[in-house]
């Protein structure tokens, strides 16, 4: 087993077509993982091998790659490039210990690398940048340089600036050593004989400030560079390895990983500047059921703790977790406790995984990122632990999926084919939900955005065989009245035989919202008979989930049976029952009737620039601000919106913020629809009954 000090686990980030796949599988072939550069335009690379990713030549899964050089074992995960699979972000992110970020050199700064990096932040990830695709037109490295630093601060510090440019880029000076390097076609870089000379303007704009990072972070070398002498490599190396842990400095790689250029230079990065999984030297977390905290020792700490941080089901190999290990020593067949759940388990084999490989290991250490299959009693941000020290490590929290569609077959026969698969990609996907409607009935899904539900729909196309259709679910409105009204039915039915006869007189009155349902009793001398006053109640009640005008539920109504005809012969339970129905769906008409929607709390945050057409927007559909906050330059808008408004909002919130905006929202009250917007749901309603 390699020691915790020669271990990386890096997650390699990029906004979507930078050259992050490219990038993994032009160091898998420099590495001998795969024997020809596979290209993401002809689904032939390493990391994306799902069919859905093949087709749509986009990653839409993070990959685990497992490689070894120069005596470092390292873990890549290459994770995808849309905002619709940010969940596959948050989660690796957690489980590496650095981040390596791809720039693109056409479009450097896109929005899925703030908000990636903001995450980054968060779980505290040393990282570096490689500015790639630098021999496409239009790229330009210093724009790339400049809008990294603009983006992320002048901590970002190029170590490499190109040697050509566009078509014509063809190596890089590395500003560490101060040599030229060209590329073969594997990536293995060769010296050159000198450093071009219209490098020098570059050189002499970026060298200056990586010294200065190298040197801040060691006092006696920063006298000595103070005092004008020259650094060695060796202290340059530490002092910049030193700054990256620190997170006071983000090296800048030159690459171009279609033409394997700079490749080896970026792994030698990673080995000599991303820390090892020591750099977190504790791992916290709490007892199980309490919450008494516990601390262990990274890599020194013999008690096992690991979180299972990605749940992957294959539609044939079944289901696989990856478990990071951080402290102790992970073996087959021993007791292991799932803290989260509580339960023992064993498992028979642990698994190296690269791609879509699996290979069987003895054991695993702190550091490691090994799978384990077939555990269906393991889910993703399971802890599992030693039983005799437990522990649960704070799981990773993901962020509310808010494009919600109805989603049914297109053979009602395949409903609960549906609803089985679609379990498994919820607990595969843990940005995907998928819910009952009680009120409306209708089975809705949640995702992160249109691409994100479309490949859901796509995966039950082709590994379920099931046909689908997705329309914006429907709201479930209510309704109520507003005044007094009371009135009277008669049921009568002669047949020949015995008839029916039931006579009810109902007042319907309003209640205070949340009430509910009341129903009373105010016949005197007997002119109902007491036995069918159950079946008045019966028939109201039913009449209740029906509606009265719209076909929604009735709430916060009183309904009193005040008096009453019956008939020695003809009536019956069955007869006041209907009565009972009719009477009271005819009095409250009678008793302005209105329709109440659900109305959502929503908390809303943009950047300053887009606050102004966001609430614009947000009065457009019918919206109320209740309040705003400045928080870390964004403004955070409280607001009251209806839940018919807010079923796509998360796609218009996108456009109008180019994808720096985001929301959530909760149920919050109910409030009356709009005379406008009544009649208009009324005819709908109206009109679904006629089709059915």
């Amino acid at each position: 087993m390699v020691e915790i000090g020669k271990k990386r686990n890096v997650a390699v980030v990029a906004h979507h077509g930078a050259g992050k796949t490219s990038l993994v599988e032009a160091i898998l072939y420099l590495t001998g993982k795969v024997d020809r550069l596979g290209r993401t335009d002809d689904g032939t690379t390493f990391s994306d091998f799902t069919e859905e990713e093949k087709d749509r030549k986009v990653s839409i899964h993070s990959t685990l790659v497992h490689l070894e050089y120069n005596k470092h074992s390292i873990n890549l995960l290459d994770l995808p490039g849309y905002y619709d699979f940010i969940g596959e972000v948050r989660s690796c992110l957690n489980a590496c210990g650095a981040a390596l970020f791809v720039i693109n050199a056409t479009s450097p700064v896109e929005v899925e690398t703030e908000k990636a990096w903001a995450y980054a932040d968060e779980f505290d990830l040393a990282r570096i940048a490689v500015v790639n695709q630098l021999d496409k037109e239009r790229s330009d490295f210093p724009k790339a340089v400049e809008a990294l630093q603009n983006s992320f601060g002048a901590r970002c510090v190029p170590i490499q600036v190109p040697i050509g440019k566009e078509s014509g880029f063809s190596g890089v000076v590395d500003l560490i050593s101060m040599k030229a390097y060209g590329f073969d076609a594997k990536g293995k870089h060769k010296e050159l004989p000198e450093i071009p000379a219209d490098c020098q303007e570059l050189i002499s704009r970026y060298r200056e400030r990586m010294l200065d990072c190298a040197a801040e972070v060691d006092e006696a070398v920063m006298e000595k560079y103070l005092a004008g002498e020259d650094l060695t490599r060796e202290e340059m190396l530490d002092g910049l390895k030193k700054a990256v842990a620190a997170k006071t400095c983000v090296p800048i790689l030159c690459s171009s990983a279609a033409k394997a250029i700079g490749t080896q230079l970026v792994l030698d990065a990673i080995v000599d500047f991303l820390p090892s999984p020591e750099r977190k030297k504790t791992i916290k977390g709490h007892r199980p059921g309490s919450e008494e905290p516990v601390t262990l020792q990274v890599g020194k700490d013999d008690s096992l703790a690991a979180l299972v941080f990605k749940t992957r089901i294959d539609p044939h190999a079944g289901r696989l977790s990856l478990v990071r290990i951080w402290s102790g020593t992970f073996k087959p067949d021993t007791p292991i406790l799932n803290s989260t759940t509580g339960n023992i388990i064993k498992v028979h084999n642990l698994l190296q995984v690269n791609g879509k490989e699996q290979n069987v290991i003895p054991e695993a250490g702190p550091g490691d990122i090994i799978g384990i299959a077939k555990h269906d009693d393991v889910s993703t941000n399971d802890t599992l632990c030693s039983p005799g020290n437990p522990i649960v490590v704070p799981p990773t929290e993901f962020p509310f999926p808010p494009l919600q569609m109805a989603i049914r077959p297109v053979n009602k026969g395949d409903d609960e084919k549906l609803a089985s698969h679609l379990h498994k990609i919820e607990m595969e996907d843990p940005t995907f939900r998928v819910r009952r409607d009680q009120e409306t009935g209708e089975a809705v899904i949640q995702g992160m955005g249109e691409l994100h539900l479309d490949t859901v729909v796509q995966h039950l196309r082709r590994h379920a065989k099931i046909e689908v259709t997705l329309t914006v679910p429907r709201v479930a409105y209510r309704e109520t009245v507003t005044a007094h009204a009371e009135g009277m039915y008669r049921h009568k039915k002669q047949s020949g035989g015995r008839g029916q006869f039931g006579e009810v007189h109902l007042k319907v009155d309003p209640l205070p919202p949340g009430t509910g349902f009341e129903f009373a009793n105010e016949v005197v001398g007997g002119v109902i008979p007491t036995k069918f006053i159950p079946a008045v109640e019966k028939g109201v009640l039913d009449t209740l989930p029906k509606g009265v005008f719209a076909g929604y539920p009735v709430v916060d109504v009183k309904a009193t049976v005040f008096y009453g005809k019956d008939h020695p012969v003809d009536s019956s339970e069955a007869a006041f029952k209907i009565a009972a129905a009719i009477c009271f769906r005819n009095v409250a008409r009678e008793a302005r009737p209105i329709l109440k929607e659900p109305i959502v709390s929503a908390t809303i945050e943009v950047p300053d620039e887009y606050l102004g057409d966001t609430m614009s927007d947000i009065s457009s559909r019918r919206g109320k601000v209740l309040g705003m906050d400045s928080v870390n330059g964004k403004q955070v808008i409280r607001a009251h919106i209806p839940l018919a408004e807010m079923f796509r909002y998360s796609i218009d919130l996108r456009s109008i913020t180019r994808g720096r905006g985001s929301f959530t929202m909760v149920l919050d009250h109910y409030e009356q629809v709009p005379a406008d917007i009544t009649q208009k749901i009324v005819a709908g309603a109206t009109l679904m009954e006629i089709e059915e």
